[in-house]
């Protein structure tokens, strides 16, 4: 069952959240997938990961098809960032069962997350906030949830290895107050400032920007 949410043109990106309620068999039955892509399928070995990687690279493919173009599958590059065989838009995908999500920007390096609040995140804070950070979202596991997924959009954007979370990924409270968090990736002569969007369904936040 596709929920699917559209923000098209003016550089945004496009995005879709996907409930997974179908068996393998549909899925798999849906996909165009390449030979490299079906062998690493074939290494998965749990059910339940099968399922998150058929259906987030369903949704990138039903978004491509939306906007007009052909699918010709997903290869990955060697810091393992997930790009588009045959097109040049920049693709990211996430997952968090039963969910997954997927986006495409046609002008930008895009990233997309799917996180729900949990108590892990309070023991492993220290790991992924700067003490400013910490001060800021302090054991309310909503902020924590916000900070971590956008960090991960971030990370997904930079689409490199060596990025440490607690040092070279910032993340601020925007102080438009709109529900979105102002973030930056800070890594030797790399600078640059980014807004995360945030969509909240079912008790998850789907964070996404570019």
């Amino acid at each position: 069952m596709p929920l699917c949410n559209f923000k098209p043109g003016m550089g945004q990106p496009l995005w879709a959240l996907w409930r997974i309620d179908e068996p393998l068999e549909e899925l798999g039955g849906r996909l165009l997938a390449s030979t490299i892509e079906l062998s690493e399928y074939e290494s998965i070995k749990h059910p339940r990961k099968k399922l998150e990687w058929l259906a987030s690279r369903l949704i990138i493919q039903h978004l491509v098809e939306h906007l007009g173009d052909s699918f010709y599958g997903i290869y990955k590059d060697a810091f393992g960032k997930p790009h588009l065989i045959n097109l040049p838009y920049s693709i990211s995908i996430a997952h968090c069962f039963p969910f997954a999500a997927g986006i495409i920007n046609k002008d930008h390096s895009t990233g997309i997350d799917i996180e729900q609040p949990r108590d892990k995140l309070l023991y492993i804070r220290h790991k992924f906030l700067s003490e400013k950070e910490a001060d800021v979202a302090g054991t309310d596991l909503e902020t924590l949830c916000k900070f971590w997924a956008a960090k991960e959009v971030l990370y997904k954007i930079y689409g490199r290895r060596k990025l440490i979370f607690k040092q070279h990924l910032e993340v601020f409270e925007n102080p438009a107050g709109n529900g979105n968090i102002g973030g930056r990736i800070c890594y030797f002569d790399f600078f640059k400032e980014f807004q995360i969007s945030f969509y909240q369904y079912q008790g998850y936040y789907i964070a996404y920007g570019a």
